[in-house]
């Protein structure tokens, strides 16, 4: 008796999927989404300012959290906005743990990286201004990623991270709302940290100013499932 084996392509690991011609396997879809608001992105590919520069999506973003000088509930936001970025980009992150590593800054958007960028997890931590100057004056926070160029000159976000004032969470501790404005200050750097920029819309989250908004607007949903609908490396 002879058995035959069919393998479905969906199913089929990346390295086989690739010798066989079929590509990397995305790992989940990005939402469709419909309707209209206000979006804008940190980078786009080079000569196509309608392409923005995302992660693979086809490859986890690792991440991990440098806990000092966060609030008790520091963990817990940053898993919130995992699991909500996730649902609204299709992306995926992997959370590798606590880090002793501290953050610098190339610019407020732009980390900067010591050692191999394609292998460095994304760091979330809190900071004062003394330590990051970027969150000098009203800034909350600042969060974005580093763009590496790939096969066919097309950009990819390999790294990132996400700085949160350590001062702005300590008073919002102590305030009976703070909780919900914390984490909105936290949504808004990880919408920077997997490709969005400000608009100038009080109706997103991505606004450039605090107006109150404590979850993603419309142009928010649109554009973060269109940094999740990136191509394969």
């Amino acid at each position: 008796m002879v058995g035959l084996v069919v393998a479905v392509p969906s199913t089929l690991p990346g390295p086989l999927r690739s010798a066989i011609g079929l590509g990397p396997e995305r790992i989940a879809e990005a939402p469709e989404v419909s309707g209209a608001g206000s979006f804008a992105y940190l980078v786009t590919q080079p000569g196509d300012p309608d392409q923005p520069v995302g992660y693979d999506p086809c490859r986890r973003i690792k991440l991990r959290v440098n806990l000092d000088k966060a609030p008790p509930n520091g963990l817990a936001l940053v898993e919130q906005a995992m699991h909500e970025i996730e649902g609204l980009t299709g992306l995926r992150f992997e959370y590798e743990g606590t880090t002793t590593a501290r953050p610098r800054w190339k610019s407020e958007s732009v980390p900067r990286v010591l050692g191999r960028p394609r292998t460095t997890p994304a760091l979330v931590s809190w900071a004062t201004e003394d330590e990051v100057p970027e969150l000098a004056g009203d800034v909350a926070g600042v969060g974005g990623s580093v763009a590496v160029a790939g096969e066919g000159g097309i950009a990819r976000y390999v790294t990132g991270g996400v700085t949160l004032d350590a001062a702005v969470f300590a008073d919002l501790d102590r305030t009976d709302e703070g909780r919900e404005e914390a984490l909105a200050i936290v949504l808004h750097e990880f919408g920077h940290l997997v490709g969005l920029g400000h608009v100038h819309d009080e109706n997103e989250l991505m606004n450039e100013d605090n107006v109150g908004r404590r979850d993603f607007g419309p142009g928010d949903r649109i554009g973060l499932a269109k940094v999740g609908s990136t191509s394969c490396a």
